[in-house]
């Protein structure tokens, strides 16, 4: 990510939540009418030129993107079941928010509040477009963070959260960090809100056993910089994801991918790349 500019990833996945939205209407996953706001005119344009048409464009949108748009899509509708489950309960905070908007969508449902982390830029740009915006319930707290200068610990200490059972959600974030950062990150969430804590994150896979697919996911990381300038840069098998989060104390474990997760969510329509899953780790 560039110093001081507003991730561009975190607008990528708005302007996928936003034309989810506009394709499937009441039968959408994730029925989130604030994800357009966040769009630049860039992106605005993008999004008013793909909006008009009908809902089966998104198979070809999906097929472009190599299944990331299903993906992505799939992935926020599990963690806001997460969120329906768990936050009338206990705090949510969100690792890297981007432009996220469970607090308006799911306010009825968080019960205890809502912490928001983020590079400075982005977090300042999202606040901006939300300015005019009532906010029902508990506003979230906003706190910026350059995760990369300074421990989650101290992070967390500065941002006032009690030391107690927390749902933490880190979405799209876990590929442009180090095993290093991932591990720290699980261990900082483990030793700062204790036991009953859940962290529910994204990974790449490394490496895959089809080559075609393999091919792919080798080559990924060079796209990803070339148009975003966010490379990735830390990838992992199930397997290896598994024994990272029990070397880390985790009590439970479990990975789902995009097929999994529509199992989960009783889905069969969705065609979610195949080179990603999403991770559950329970302390």
């Amino acid at each position: 990510m560039l110093e001081n500019t507003p991730s561009r990833t975190a607008e990528v996945v708005a302007l996928i939540r936003a034309l989810e939205n506009t394709y499937y209407g009441e039968t959408s996953l994730l029925k989130d009418r604030y994800a357009a706001r966040f769009l630049s005119d860039f992106y605005m344009a993008i999004f008013n030129r793909l909006s008009i048409l009908p809902e089966f464009t998104s198979f070809f949108v999906n097929a472009a993107s190599l299944g990331l748009f299903d993906f992505i899509t799939l992935r926020h509708a599990f963690m806001d079941n997460y969120v329906r489950r768990f936050a009338h309960k206990v705090p949510v905070a969100l690792l890297g928010a981007g432009y996220d908007s469970r607090a308006l969508r799911l306010a009825d449902d968080i019960k205890h509040g809502v912490w928001e982390f983020d590079f400075p830029a982005t977090q300042r740009r999202k606040k901006f477009y939300l300015r005019n915006e009532r906010i029902t319930g508990e506003a979230p707290h906003y706190i910026e963070a350059d995760f990369m200068k300074e421990s989650l610990t101290e992070i967390f200490e500065r941002s006032g959260m009690q030391k107690t059972a927390t749902l933490v959600l880190w979405e799209g974030v876990s590929m442009y960090v180090s095993e290093a950062v991932v591990r720290d990150t699980l261990t900082a969430c483990r030793d700062y809100f204790g036991a009953g804590t859940l962290v529910v994150f994204d990974y790449w896979h490394s490496k895959m056993t089809d080559p075609v697919k393999n091919l792919a996911v080798q080559v990924m990381p060079f796209i990803m910089d070339i148009v975003y300038n966010e490379r990735f840069t830390y990838g992992a098998t199930p397997q290896e994801m598994r024994a990272v989060a029990m070397e880390c104390g985790a009590k439970k474990f479990e990975s789902l991918n995009g097929q999994q997760i529509m199992k989960k969510l009783t889905l069969t329509s969705r065609l979610p790349l195949a080179s990603a899953s999403l991770a559950v780790v329970e302390f």
